[in-house]
This record gives structure tokens, C-alpha cells and sequence, in this order.
């Protein structure tokens, strides 16, 4: 059977957590990978895909990017026997809601636990803690390591009890024709209590934390907790062995390649990646600097640390081959791009460091960088996938 061609959701509301499931993927072998943002979404690239993974971010920005049309998209995605693996924010988003511009996603039925009127008092992580929603409130209780118990319908029905780290994800309460495959079963040494444990318990515990829901041909799989986090194999193995059921239940799927690409051999290969390498080099050296100063950005509804910019850098910084061993770049249409991408980046980051030594508002400007490092990762990985797959391809044994 054919390896799966999986969508990962890079686009408006999306965090860095989108990495994880980049990683995930590679480390299993998965290298069809399309990371498309909301516009490729809306135009259709999802049709005849195996699989969408929706991570973290804010929510509020997600639908409002993909609007009206990147919901019927996805909803003809699955319904055509595709999978959504939701996780965190990307679990959120298609739960029923009658808040605009969440309402255009109403797919899965299930009652949020984590939702309130009245905010309790939060013990740590103010600037993480709630989220308007309406006249209420979305609060988390607890964040880092929790401990999930799977039921037999979870794959890997023997795992039992394993854990995942929580970043806001919901607690949920499904109903109608949803079904729980885990639930929050109890707290480690590692979980941070963001009020008390005894309201932490009465809001988690128990609740599901891994839900599916049908959907004519496909399914959605919505994660409270980040089961793709890298520190988490047996959480990882689940993720994967969902894409593996059901890819092989799905089999008939066409998957569409991309356009042909534009290949760089040998000293032209190698010159884009010493390019490549060269700003992205620049650009760590600048957020060593930035790191240290003590401060976040509110960014819609959520914080991020200088720390978050170099998530970006590494993950592409990791896949830089040493240029001289480097044969072949399969550039993507916008592939030619990536060099003047790195390139704007490190001026911002040159930029944001000086408006930092001022004194000055830096909030903008932060925002666009963390526009531009996401932009960037999308470009990079979409050539490097492409040309990781292309060499697979080639070296592939022949079956009989």
C-alpha cells in the first residue's frame, strides 16, 4: 500500500505546533506531505488527499482565515472519505458553536467542559489562561503532562493508559453519534495547575480527550491534548496508526501530485541550500539576542516568546544537509522563493532587535516576523518533502 498524502494546516491561526506533525510524519516515513495555508485550502488542493492535520494556534484566526469556503472544503474533504486529525486549536474548530465565524464548522457535536461564565482565579500562566468566547469564557485549567486512558475502540487498543502534553486543548463531552476513544484520567508530577486541583479534577477528569465522528466516507479525530508532541512516543504511535487504518479503509483515494517541479542539480542544488543556510544562520545568531530579553507578544488571542521564533529556524536548520552532499532540490512553483523569504526574515529580526534596544512597541513588528518564519517553514519543507519523496520514489524496491 501506497504511503499517505497528508495536508498539514500552515496557514492564518496556525502555531508552531504544526512542526511536530511535520516531524511525526518524516520519522514514519511519510514524506507526500502538502502544507497548505488557507488560500491553498479554499482553492481546492485537498481534494484527493488521505489525510488533513489541523495543530495548534487560535482557533478565532483559523476560521475567520478559512471562512465559508475553507469549511466546505473540508467538509467535502472528509465527507469523500478523507481524515481531519484535529489537535488543540485544531480541535476546537470543527466542534458546533453558534459564535461567528466558528459556526461555519459545526461537524462534530460534543460540549466543552472548559467553558465558563465566571473566570476563576488563575494561579500561573495569566497571560495563558482564558480566552473570550461570547458571554463566556474558555479557561485551562491545567497545562503540561496529563495521564489519558484508551477504551477499546482507540487503535493500539492495548496501550491502556499513556500520557500527552495539554496546551489549552478542550475537555470534552460528546454526544449523538460521536464517540469517545480516551478520556482525561488523571495528573503526573509534571502537570501545572493554573487553579485548584479540585476544580483542575471536577473540569478534566473523566472528560474525553480523543474523540471520533463519521462523517459519510472519512472521520474526524479531534485531540485535546498535543498527541504529536515529539516527547511522546506512545501518543505519536496512535496518530499514526489513526492515519493507517484509515488510509487502508480508504485506499480507493486518487492522490494528485503536485505540479511539476523546477530541479536543481548538483552546484545549483548545492548554492540554494548554502543560500538557504547562510540566512537562516544570520537569522539564529539575531533571535540568540532577542532571547534575551524578558518579554512575549499578544498576538489575536495568543502569547508567544521570542523562544517560538527559533522553533521555526530549527526545524529548518535540522534539514540542512551539508551543502556539499547535497545532488538535487526539487523547487516547488514558489519554491525560488525561500531565499528572499530567509532573507526578510533575518532584516526583521535585524530590525526587531534594534526597536528592542530603544524601548520601543515591538507588537507589529513581532507579528509580521512570525508571519514571515511561517511563511519561510511552509516554503522550505514544501521543497524539502518534495525532494525527499522523490528520492524514496526512485529508490523504492520493485514487488513482485
Amino acid at each position: 500500500m501506497e504511503n499517505p498524502s497528508i495536508a498539514i494546516y500552515t496557514g492564518q491561526g496556525s502555531s508552531h505546533s504544526w512542526l511536530w506533525f511535520a516531524d511525526l510524519f518524516e520519522a514514519s516515513g511519510f514524506y507526500d506531505l502538502r502544507l497548505l495555508d488557507e488560500h491553498r485550502v479554499k482553492a481546492g488542493e485537498l481534494k484527493g488527499l488521505s489525510a488533513l492535520a489541523v495543530s495548534g494556534g487560535d482557533t478565532f484566526a483559523m476560521a475567520e482565515g478559512l471562512g465559508n469556503e475553507g469549511a466546505a472544503a473540508i467538509e467535502a474533504f472528509v465527507r469523500a472519505g478523507g481524515i481531519y486529525l484535529g489537535s488543540c486549536a485544531g480541535a476546537y474548530l470543527p466542534l458546533r458553536s453558534t459564535k461567528d465565524p466558528l459556526n461555519r464548522f459545526n461537524f462534530v457535536e460534543a460540549r466543552v467542559s472548559n467553558l465558563t461564565s465566571v473566570l476563576p482565579e488563575p494561579k500561573q500562566f495569566k497571560e495563558k489562561f482564558s480566552q473570550p468566547y461570547g458571554c463566556s469564557f474558555i479557561f485551562h485549567p491545567v497545562r503540561e503532562e496529563v495521564q489519558l486512558s484508551a477504551n477499546e475502540k482507540m487503535p493500539l487498543n492495548g496501550t491502556g493508559t499513556f500520557t500527552a502534553p495539554l496546551y489549552g486543548g478542550p475537555a470534552m463531552v460528546p454526544y449523538d453519534r460521536t464517540e469517545t476513544l480516551a478520556s482525561y484520567a488523571g495528573f503526573t508530577e509534571r502537570t501545572a495547575f493554573l487553579v485548584d486541583r479540585e476544580l483542575a479534577r471536577k473540569t478534566v477528569i473523566g472528560k474525553a480527550a480523543i474523540i471520533r465522528k463519521k462523517w459519510e466516507a472519512g472521520s474526524f479525530y479531534l485531540f485535546g491534548p498535543h498527541l504529536e508532541h515529539p516527547r511522546y512516543a506512545t501518543a505519536n504511535k496512535i496518530v499514526i496508526q489513526v492515519v493507517r487504518n484509515e488510509t487502508r479503509e480508504n485506499s480507493g483515494q486518487k492522490q494528485p501530485s503536485p505540479s511539476d517541479p523546477l530541479v536543481l542539480e548538483k552546484d545549483a542544488a548545492r548554492q540554494w541550500v548554502q543560500a538557504v543556510k547562510r540566512e537562516v544562520s544570520n537569522a539564529r545568531i539575531v533571535v540568540a539576542g532577542i532571547e534575551n530579553f524578558p518579554l512575549s507578544w499578544k498576538i489575536g488571542w495568543k502569547t508567544y516568546e521570542p523562544l517560538k521564533m527559533r522553533v521555526f529556524l530549527e526545524a529548518i536548520w535540522k534539514r540542512l544537509k551539508s551543502p556539499e552532499k547535497v545532488n538535487r532540490v526539487q523547487l516547488s512553483p514558489r519554491g525560488p522563493g525561500v531565499v528572499k523569504a530567509s532573507e526578510q526574515v533575518t532584516r526583521q529580526l535585524r530590525e526587531l532587535k534594534k526597536t528592542l534596544d530603544q524601548g520601543l512597541e515591538t507588537t507589529p513588528l513581532a507579528e509580521k516576523i512570525f508571519q514571515g518564519l511561517r511563511t519561510l517553514a511552509q516554503e522550505f519543507l514544501t521543497v524539502y518533502f518534495q525532494t525527499k519523496k522523490a528520492v524514496a520514489d526512485e529508490v523504492k524496491p520493485i514487488r513482485p
